[in-house]
């Protein structure tokens, strides 16, 4: 049963898939899955494609159609803590949607239905991905740090003060937001696959982030996932 990586631009993935031995490319749902091999490991990679019902329907298709034995969801993020700085690295803890409010039939954060707002990160993944890392700041991002926290996901970009106030007063616990991880964990949650989340800081989330993400996405977050992501992968016991 292959790993599944997702992303959702191009720019994000593009050097993971160019490192994927033997690939094959399916085409289901719109999308283009990639399977192979990588850093000896069964792999299926995807652009999942901007926001919550993107990221929900390619991490059913890859799971349901590939058998995916995880999901790990990687890319790029708004600082929320204002601690973070660009080129650091956030690993989920949690992930919760910061843009449902169901009030109040329902507090507001909580998935309607499922009785919960914040989806875990799987425990061995975490981890792995949290010393992958790591290792990988050491070795080619000096200076940034690591940070394991709660990310928060919604269908809207953040980049005014304002909207990060709008954040914390659903997810006061977030330190970075992005648009898919909490639709994907919730996709997981439902299927009991394990799943996890890293991202890279490419922004702080305010009047500056539509540029600052663009810059950092073109021209670093590539470099990352793949650095990233071949640390876990080799450190990951085969069979």
């Amino acid at each position: 049963m292959p790993l599944a990586i997702l992303s959702a631009m191009e720019q994000e993935l593009a050097p993971v898939l160019g490192a994927i031995r033997h690939r094959r490319t399916t085409r289901r749902a719109g999308r283009e899955f990639h399977s192979g091999e990588l850093f000896g490991h069964p792999v299926v990679a995807a652009f999942s494609r901007w926001g919550k019902v993107a990221a929900a329907s390619t991490t059913t298709e890859i799971i349901l159609s590939h058998g995916a034995s995880a999901v790990v969801f990687t890319g790029v993020a708004g600082a929320i803590s204002t601690r973070l700085r660009v080129g650091d690295i956030v690993v989920a803890t949690t992930l919760a949607q910061h843009d449902m409010d169901a009030s109040p039939l329902f507090p507001p954060g909580e998935i309607p239905l499922l009785g919960m707002r914040d989806f875990r990160a799987d425990p061995s993944w975490r981890d792995r991905l949290a010393t992958a890392a790591r290792a990988f700041t050491e070795a080619e991002a000096p200076g940034a740090t690591v940070v394991l926290g709660p990310i928060a996901s919604g269908d809207r970009f953040i980049g005014s003060e304002s909207a990060r106030r709008a954040v914390r007063r659903i997810c006061p616990e977030a330190v970075a937001v992005e648009m898919e991880g909490a639709a994907a964990a919730q996709v997981c949650h439902e299927h009991d696959v394990p799943f996890a989340c890293v991202r890279t800081i490419s922004d702080a989330a305010d009047d500056q982030a539509h540029h600052d993400v663009m810059t950092f996405i073109n021209e670093q977050a590539g470099r990352y996932a793949v650095g990233i992501l071949s640390r876990a992968l080799t450190a990951l016991p085969k069979g």
